[in-house]
């Protein structure tokens, strides 16, 4: 190559030279002409926000059509889908209000936009995460907070979003609050499209592309900086994501960190922003409570988080946007149940779902506990968000394992239950610590690469009698799929028929049957232990005796001695009721690890601090309850106290002085 340069004349080399340093000019002149031709208009669907103060839709529709209208007057060019048309097609769909699946979501901003090429689909939803009305000197007021996220609809990734306030004007005091709340939501809605429409730059493309990195023409006065997020777009699909490096006024260089095609000159980039959490209340000024930003620095592991659990579910879980986990707030609590015998015991778990475990994909919940390492102890359905774990379980459970650790991802696993177990009874007196995970579902339409088969190696054609069968055969088999069928098929029809056969073609093809990949979630771990406790049995006063001054109470322990170091607390409470719904009075506490017999001595029965709907009863109620101290938060409520309680014995309280003669 240097002697071929070398040979050439230096006009030549001069022309090649000018050639070079012009070519950079001549790539922007006509990046700049093709953006010309190609300025598309953008498309907003807006789905009712979430009410997550008192749930409902009637504030949550209220919200949407304030973003609505902030779109139309901050952006007279944009296409607007409207309530109707979004009503229209969340019918078509059966998806319900509020929209809680980022999946679904984006269902409906594709079916809104189906057949239109020159458009740039957006979607937004959002929540609103508190609000309250305040009395000012003048009158009143209301103050809404607002989180909202806005969906690249061909990448599929939330690139934009935020909090808002919003307060109303100061109304007279007679003024309706659901008037003021309204105002407020309008005000914040179009301060939050303001903002978004901030931080929405203009698309760059690139110009000239290198090993991992590309070329593009925009730069710092168009609002790009380095570290910078963005995805690179062709046509109606994203081909890879990647991270501003070097930024000049007019240009910027960007490295690529995730590739699904190759990227080439002429591809669209486009930033990606972050996305805060908000969490309820106001802050001392009165602003959002925005409690921690996701992180851009890992798009890829964002795509497979968002497109398999679900990444708007779990935006709006409480700050679990890294987390691949169905719930939150798994709680275990010691409980007796009516259907127990005497001495029956158990364990409460329950969950608070976030919103993507609410949605239809959700299968069947597994809870494991920390004596049982290799499978749950029992199942829940997919709807659940509790279930009891008993002393009196049997029975086999399916359930499925989480194969090589898959949590999410891109594998779809087809089968949902792979293997079986028996339910696992609690035992008495033993601490447990719980988790709890999801198995779920997803159409493979949703799961990138799961519906693409690639044929293998087809079938080549054998002599005129047999090539039919092993050209078909071989193609089918190797490719295993359409692809390969279609290969094989073809190798083997031409082997039969010409007497050699020749070979088929290797295929490729893509499904389109909507059949379901099942993953499993991360477990979610108790906030405490939680341990089954027999009911104590009374044992002294017996029962409806008449009882004066000073006296003991006892039960029997409940403490399970295979079990050391659990140390048991006692309680003995006084009601006027036999079910201790009315005046409930808890006399004393105690903690023990003992055997045998548990009692409260020395309790004077007509002492002053005991209530006096309780001492002026004509039977006093009486029970004891016992809990270990340790649980975290305790058996289920009973009343207002977290314990395992005997049943209810009572006694008549001394009988008091007769009148004075004369009724003095």
């Amino acid at each position: 190559m240097r002697r071929f340069i070398a040979s050439l004349p230096g006009r030549v080399l001069s022309q090649m030279v000018i050639l070079a340093l012009l070519l950079p000019s001549i790539t922007l002149v006509l990046a700049t002409r093709a953006e010309a031709q190609l300025k598309r208009q953008n498309d907003w669907t807006v789905v009712d926000f979430a009410d997550l103060k008192t749930g409902g839709t009637k504030l949550g529709s209220r919200a949407a059509a304030s973003v609505r209208d902030a779109l139309a007057v901050t952006g007279t060019q944009d296409q607007i889908e409207s309530a109707e048309t979004v009503a229209r097609i969340q019918g078509e769909l059966q998806i319900s209000s509020p929209v809680t699946s980022a999946l679904d979501l984006l269902r409906i901003a594709d079916s809104a936009v189906q057949g239109q090429s020159n458009v740039d689909p957006y979607a937004i939803s959002g929540d609103i995460v508190d609000y309250r009305v305040e009395s000012v000197p003048t009158g009143k007021l209301a103050r809404v907070s607002l989180r909202f996220v806005m969906y690249d609809v061909v990448s599929r990734l939330p690139i934009n979003g935020g909090a808002s306030v919003g307060v109303s004007t100061t109304r007279p005091a007679n003024v309706d609050d659901d008037t003021l709340i309204s105002d407020a939501i309008s005000q914040a809605a179009l301060t939050a499209v303001r903002e978004m429409r901030a931080r929405k730059l203009d698309d760059g493309f690139v110009l000239n592309t290198l090993t991992g990195s590309a070329y593009i023409n925009r730069g710092a006065r168009s609002g790009f900086t380095s570290g910078q997020t963005v995805i690179v777009i062709r046509g109606r699909e994203q081909v890879a994501t990647a991270k501003v490096t070097e930024v000049e006024p007019d240009s910027a260089t960007i490295r690529i960190d995730r590739i699904m095609k190759g990227v080439q000159p002429g591809d669209r980039v486009r930033p990606v922003f972050d996305v805060p959490n908000v969490a309820p209340g106001f802050t001392h000024t009165g602003d959002a409570r925005v409690t921690r930003r996701r992180s851009t620095g890992n798009p890829s592991g964002l795509i497979s988080v968002m497109l398999v659990l679900g990444v708007l579910a779990l935006l709006l879980s409480n700050g679990n946007a890294s987390s691949q986990s169905a719930v939150s707030d798994v709680t275990a609590e010691a409980v007796t149940d009516a259907t127990f015998d005497a001495t029956g015991s158990g364990v409460k778990v329950s969950w608070r779902r976030n919103a993507f475990s609410n949605s239809r994909y959700s299968r069947q919940w597994q809870i494991w506990r920390d004596d049982v390492a290799d499978a749950p102890v029992t199942i829940a359905s997919g709807p659940s968000s509790e279930i009891i774990n008993r002393n009196t379980d049997t029975g086999a459970i399916s359930y499925k394992q989480k194969d090589g650790g898959q949590s999410g991802g891109f594998v779809c696993d087809r089968t949902f239950l792979t293997d079986a177990a028996v339910r696992q009874p609690v035992v008495a007196g033993r601490p447990y610590y719980y988790s709890v995970e999801l198995v779920y579902g997803l159409s493979s339409l949703d799961v990138p690469g799961a519906n693409t088969t690639t044929g293998g190696t087809a079938g080549t054609g054998g002599s005129a009698s047999s090539g039919g069968n092993t050209g078909g055969n071989t193609g089918g088999n190797t490719g295993g799929n359409t692809g390969g069928n279609t290969g094989g098929n073809t190798g083997g029809t031409t082997g039969g028929t010409t007497g050699t056969g020749s070979t088929g073609s290797t295929s490729t093809t893509t499904g389109t049957v909507d059949d379901i990949c099942y993953f499993i979630s991360e477990r979610t771990r108790a906030r405490g232990l939680a341990t089954p406790l027999t009911r104590p049995n009374l044992v002294s006063p017996s029962d409806s005796q008449q009882l004066t001054g000073s006296q003991n109470f006892s039960s029997t322990s409940v403490i399970n001695t295979t079990f050391p170091g659990v140390l048991l607390e006692y309680v003995l409470q006084f009601s006027d009721t036999s079910l201790f719904t009315g005046t409930t009075y808890e006399v004393k506490t105690q903690q023990s690890s003992a055997t045998g017999t548990i009692t409260f001595t020395g309790i004077d029965v007509t002492a002053s601090s005991i209530p006096a709907a309780i001492r002026k009863s004509t039977r006093i109620y009486w029970r004891i309850g016992a809990r270990n101290a340790a649980d975290n938060p305790g058996p289920v409520k009973n009343g207002k106290s977290r314990y395992v309680f005997s049943g209810a014995r009572n006694f008549q309280p001394p009988v008091g002085p007769p009148p004075p003669p004369g009724g003095n």
